[in-house]
């Protein structure tokens, strides 16, 4: 997701949803008390959705028939909680025999079965607890039927909206809020697989996730079916639905093997601005493939839908959401384009574990951006892209930030991966995201994770890197520093840095140090920090001109000189 900086101070509601640290074990989450996944509900492993809505945009009510194939893995938590002593919250042991789905309570239930046996079942708020008939030891599937307004939640939920006269349906579940129209295991760690039809009057074109498998037109009304091949998040899980006026482009994988097509969907009053807005996607995805390896989703599609929600856009897999005001036709948002498809790796395939772990999401799509930028235009682009998201004001933590959606998590968390570049080197580092990739994929991974991957690929110590920068420090760099000359002739030199931050104590960092001689030559040297206080000799054959710190812009730091100390 990506939203634009006057979007801040809608986004403070959030607070109230983040997560505090996650304890963990062997992947078990065992007792974070904010984290909105429970103990219970991790005895349901959702291997496939069917989903089917029928949608009144008159009344705006969303009927929905949706059938959940599962397994009950609540042996194999007990399992690993024997084997390892660890204790579980009552709840896992206490409800053994239930399960737990998420769906909001003003969604009306007509119907639920468990292996087509009527259930019987609780509501609170947005938790159905269901008591299944008989003892469930391998896949089982529940199904409901229900109908409702969804409530609107979050950034907007699900939306029977309508712009000059005209419906257009669509959706934003990030981060907790699929369950407000459709059952699901609301964890960001439980993928599926998906099918969904969507009913529809005929003259609209609805559209999700995945490959488009039929459209069925019965009377008045047409139902689109699509279908994944790639598991699934259920806050990636998209609807829309309008009068859409569409055109495609083709993309042929970097091996020549796949053919894919890179659908557009804009309203018709947009069709000529999107042509103008949409036409380098081909190019974005020929870019960050060659950075990254192949799109993930090669098997089914890329596309991109113009949605209500006017703050930025929404990277629901395979079908990004772009807002209405977007789309003019003077192509102004390239970056925006660029970091939800960059999403595809960072947060659809690679999913994060937990959303204390979203940096892995939304700091990765954001130096996606500045990686573009390289890409294109070179060194200097990407020095322009990362002085554009400085900030001496990033506020918390990069892990379990207090603010899902703020500046600390996208743009120093940009800052954190380019420093890390610096910190293990380019061949490490893309080597690093290679493999993070490669591993992860189409599942979920934590921090720790990639960091354990940074670790084993640059045979590096990286505990005090991402202490500093992911778990605890908050501020940035902030030195201040003393030169003096060895000698009239200012061929020699000693440099004293002092590290000035109030919270931490002491960054470690490499520095690179530019020396300037008169005759306009220049040599850079090559530092590493690690004390508060720091110094450092040269000695050269020309006289020094000037000295300049980090001249690349590689360090969220500030450097200014002192003259006493």
């Amino acid at each position: 997701m990506i939203k634009q900086f006057y979007l801040l101070t809608l986004l403070l509601f959030f607070v109230s949803i983040t997560s505090s640290i996650v304890f963990a074990q062997n992947g078990l989450i065992l007792s974070d008390k904010k984290n909105p996944v429970s103990d219970l509900q991790k005895q349901v492993d959702v291997l496939h959705y069917d989903l089917k809505f029928d949608l009144n945009t008159d009344d705006k009510i969303l009927s929905g028939d949706a059938t959940i194939t599962a397994v009950n893995s609540l042996s194999k938590y007990l399992d690993i909680a024997s084997n390892q002593d660890i204790i579980l919250e009552p709840e896992s042991t206490s409800s053994a025999g239930k399960l737990e789905l998420n769906l909001y309570d003003n969604m009306e239930i007509l119907s639920l079965t468990v292996n087509n046996q009527i259930a019987d079942y609780s509501r609170k708020k947005n938790r159905i607890l269901i008591k299944p008939n008989e003892q469930l030891v391998d896949t089982f599937t529940i199904e409901i039927k229900y109908k409702g307004t969804p409530q609107r939640s979050g950034f907007d939920g699900f939306v029977f909206g309508n712009v000059n006269g005209q419906s257009l349906v669509y959706n934003i579940s990030e981060p907790i809020y699929a369950s407000t129209w459709f059952p699901c295991d609301d964890d960001p760690a439980d993928k599926a697989l998906l099918d969904v039809e969507i009913t529809n009057d005929s003259q609209f074109v609805s559209v999700s996730n995945g490959l488009l498998v039929s459209e069925t037109k019965n009377g008045n009304k047409k139902t689109y079916h699509y279908k994944t091949v790639y598991p699934i998040s259920t806050y990636l899980v998209a609807v829309y639905s309008a009068p859409y006026k569409t055109f495609n482009d083709v993309y042929i994988s970097l091996d020549g093997k796949d053919t894919m097509q890179v659908n557009y969907y804009t309203m018709p009053e947009h069709f000529e601005d999107a042509k103008i807005d949409f036409a380098d996607h081909v190019d974005y995805l020929q870019t960050l493939s060659k950075i990254f390896g192949e799109y993930p989703f090669i098997k089914e599609k890329y596309g991109v839908a113009e949605f209500l929600w006017n703050f930025g856009a929404m990277e629901n897999q395979t079908i990004t959401g772009i807002g209405y005001a977007f789309v003019s036709g003077n192509d102004f948002f390239r970056d925006t384009y660029v970091h939800e498809l960059a999403h595809h790796w960072w947060g659809n395939s690679v999913g994060p574990k937990t959303w204390n772990d979203i940096w892995l999401n939304e700091g990765f799509a954001t130096y996606s951006e500045a990686l573009y930028a390289e890409a294109k235009h070179g060194k200097d682009a990407l020095i322009s892209k990362m002085q554009s998201k400085f900030s001496d004001y990033f506020r918390g933590t990069l892990y379990a930030p207090k603010d899902l959606f703020g500046e600390t998590v996208y743009d120093k968390g940009a800052w954190v991966l380019h420093m890390l570049r610096y910190e293990i080197g380019d061949s490490a580092f893309f080597k690093s995201l290679h493999e993070y990739y490669d591993l992860y994929k189409y599942s979920n991974a934590s921090v720790e994770d990639f960091k354990n991957v940074c670790e084993n690929v640059s045979s590096m110590n990286l505990n005090k890197f991402f202490d500093q920068w992911v778990y605890t420090g908050t501020e940035n760099i902030f030195c201040s520093y003393t030169l003096s000359f060895k000698d009239q002739n200012k061929k020699g030199c000693e440099i004293n840095i002092y590290q000035n931050q109030r919270t931490y104590e002491e960054f470690h960092f490499p520095l690179d140090i530019k020396i300037d001689f008169v005759d306009s030559s220049s040599t850079i040297e090559k530092v590493y920090v690690d004390k508060r206080e720091t110094k450092f000799n040269f000695k050269y054959d020309l006289e020094i001109a000037a000295i300049q710190f980090d001249p690349d812009s590689k360090l969220l730091g500030t450097f200014e000189k002192s003259y006493s100390r």
